[in-house]
């Protein structure tokens, strides 16, 4: 007599076709045509591993060079090799910054790069407050972490206390690590269908200026093309892009903008433990180590600062990054330097983009600042 098939087993076979399903959408040419091609900010986490074996090429190809790192955000995104020269000669300047690249990305990268022994002229490590937000970590939980990071990093018994720095965090917290493996297993978790994003992607984009005139490409085909670029950017410019905005918006427009990122970023929120543990873990895989490290303060508009300062906020994590970059300082063959510009009397080019960027014509002013004459070669 012919068995039949156990009733209870159904639902185990139509969950793993789902998953199978599932799966289908992590195919590039799937993500391509259903994920927003205005959605790249991931493309620039990704694409660290890409510059991440550009760097062993060009060590292996030039050993005599020495190796700079710059760990940030966005802001942090202009400075390339061939700028920093004058600072730093005979040294190649890789650039890790990302957009909104908080201390836990930074601390992977900075791990990354001390496993290979190469030597590193100096570091360059960017904070302020949007980059220890608890939302600063939703770009780099998209997979730019390797599981076992992930997974030797998790702070299954993290205690609770009002001042986040006074968290006892060991890592990332169970719900940011849930976040990141259900991104890692499930591709519409990570790519949410959206389809008007499938029309936009296959429709030729408009030229922003000219409403109804299109560039004669289509979205997708402008996505591609910038991630070509930013792979070219990785072996030209060893990860920096160029900031060609010259401009200085409104007062008006930055007001607004600054409003708009602190209401989202920061207003009734607390800082996040875990970007303060990893920042002090960056700081003790660097005590002793005889590297120069400039932690930057990154210049933001008159209208965020304001804002920022107007609760206490500004000052206390100023107070504190201070405080942690004092206490490693005190091992032997330490080598810390804290930067911000805004308190310096030469920095005179104060035009924004918007209440985040500095407009590129003002780093040429923030440069000398930001890399001080203790950094300098002496001649």
């Amino acid at each position: 007599m012919k068995k039949s098939f156990p009733v209870v087993l159904y639902p185990l076979v139509l969950a793993f076709l789902l998953f199978c399903i599932d799966k289908l959408f992590f195919l590039p040419v799937v993500v391509e045509n259903t994920y927003s091609w205005k959605k790249i900010e991931r493309k620039f986490y990704e694409l660290k591993e890409d510059l991440f074996e550009v760097m062993l090429d060009e060590a292996e190809k030039n050993p005599n060079k020495q190796i700079g790192l710059i760990l940030g955000s966005s802001r942090s995104g202009e400075f390339d090799s061939e700028m920093l020269e004058t600072y730093f000669p005979n040294t190649n300047s890789f650039n890790y910054a990302a957009p909104f690249g908080p201390p836990s990305f930074q601390a992977y990268w900075l791990e990354r790069v001390l496993e290979t022994k190469l030597k590193l002229r100096y570091v360059l490590i960017e904070v302020d407050p949007l980059l220890f937000s608890r939302a600063s970590i939703d770009y780099s939980l998209n997979g730019s972490y390797d599981l076992g990071y992930v997974l030797e990093n998790i702070d299954f018994f993290r205690s609770r206390a009002k001042d986040p720095w006074q968290t006892n965090a060991k890592g990332f917290s169970v719900d940011e690590a849930e976040v990141y493996f259900l991104k890692k297993l499930f591709a519409l978790y990570k790519y949410p269908l959206d389809p008007t994003a499938i029309k936009a992607n296959n429709k030729e984009i408009e030229i922003g200026f000219f409403p109804g005139m299109t560039a004669g490409i289509t979205g997708k085909e402008h996505k591609r093309g910038y991630i070509d670029k930013i792979k070219l950017v990785n072996r030209v410019k060893f990860g920096a892009l160029p900031n060609e905005i010259k401009f200085a918006n409104m007062d008006v427009f930055l007001e607004r903008d600054a409003e708009a990122m602190y209401n989202q970023y920061l207003k009734g929120q607390s800082l996040s433990p875990t970007q303060i543990y990893f920042f002090k873990r960056m700081l003790q895989k660097l005590q002793g180590t005889g590297i120069p490290v400039i932690v930057y303060f990154p210049v933001v508009s008159e209208p965020l600062r304001k804002r920022m300062a107007l609760d206490g906020l500004l000052d206390k994590f100023n107070s504190e990054i201070r405080k942690e970059v004092k206490l490693v300082s005190k091992t032997p063959n330490s080598k810390f330097t804290v930067v911000d510009p805004s308190l310096d009397s030469n920095w005179k080019c104060k035009d924004f983009v918007d209440s985040l960027h500095l407009s590129g014509a003002c780093f040429p002013n923030l440069l000398p600042i930001l890399f001080p004459k203790s950094f300098q070669p002496s001649f």
